[in-house]
């Protein structure tokens, strides 16, 4: 009698793993496939139509505000990211693409608080560069190297890590620990034009531009050169930190 319970019960599990799979399980695939080819637009317009369904869940709502993000849309982002954090208020991927479309926003206030959120939550190289950029537009140059410092603690051998966190060195005056922090870039194989870049940019912040002609920027042509040794020293002159933030070229990794 047992058995026979067991092998009923093991039919009705196969039965139910079985069932065909529903219009919206069909759409959200379609979705998926859509995003992974980069028709972001599309997908959107499927995650939406996924969300409006009965027993929609936060991960719908999650990849309609990612499909969003990279469409541009940062107001849709927004209210999707929010409406996920309605169902989990300390979903970390919720709070870190909130955060995210509210620094796309200039809402750099709010952008502060919901990626610091994600950071202490997640403590993923990602969120912690977001929180750092959201702090350096938000004037706080400490807190933007403290988050810089994380992320390239995570991972030391990124070379954007190093870079951002260089350039809130400069902001925040601290001159010697820019210099010493962009100082690996200048001799690494993997620098590109970015990080040649960014290293000339905190050599003139950090009042060295009589070194900038000896850093190896083999990938930068030499009429580029001098125009941004030119822009470097605009930045330095602006006096205001924020004011110099905006003008940054902080890399926000994807």
């Amino acid at each position: 009698m047992t058995h026979k319970f067991l092998l009923a019960s093991t039919l009705l599990l196969a039965a139910c793993s079985s069932k065909p799979a529903t219009d919206t399980d069909k759409s959200l695939q379609l979705a998926n496939d859509l995003s992974k080819r980069g028709d972001y637009s599309s997908a959107a317009a499927l995650y939406e139509r996924a969300t409006q369904q009965p027993g929609a869940g936060i991960e719908v709502w999650l990849k309609l505000g990612q499909a969003r993000l990279d469409t541009k849309d940062a107001p849709g982002a927004e209210h999707a990211f929010q409406q996920a954090l309605g169902l989990d208020a300390h979903n970390a991927d919720a709070l870190l693409g909130l955060g995210t479309a509210q620094l796309q926003r200039g809402k750099t206030q709010r952008a502060v608080t919901a990626l610091g959120q994600a950071a202490d939550l997640s403590h993923s190289p990602v969120a912690y560069t977001r929180s750092g950029i959201a702090q350096v537009l938000n004037g706080q140059a400490v807190a933007a190297q403290t988050a810089f410092a994380k992320s390239l603690s995570l991972q030391p051998d990124d070379l954007d890590s190093r870079c951002n966190l260089a350039l809130a060195y400069a902001l925040g005056g601290q001159s010697q620990q820019a210099l010493d922090t962009i100082a690996p870039i200048t001799q690494s194989p993997r620098a590109l034009p970015r990080h040649q870049r960014n290293a000339l940019l905190v050599m003139v912040l950090a009042g060295h531009e009589q070194t900038v002609a000896a850093l190896p920027l083999d990938d930068i042509p030499a009429a580029e050169r001098a125009r941004l040794v030119v822009e470097a020293k605009r930045i330095r002159a602006i006096g205001d930190p924020l004011a110099q933030a905006k003008e940054l070229g902080l890399v926000d990794p994807r």
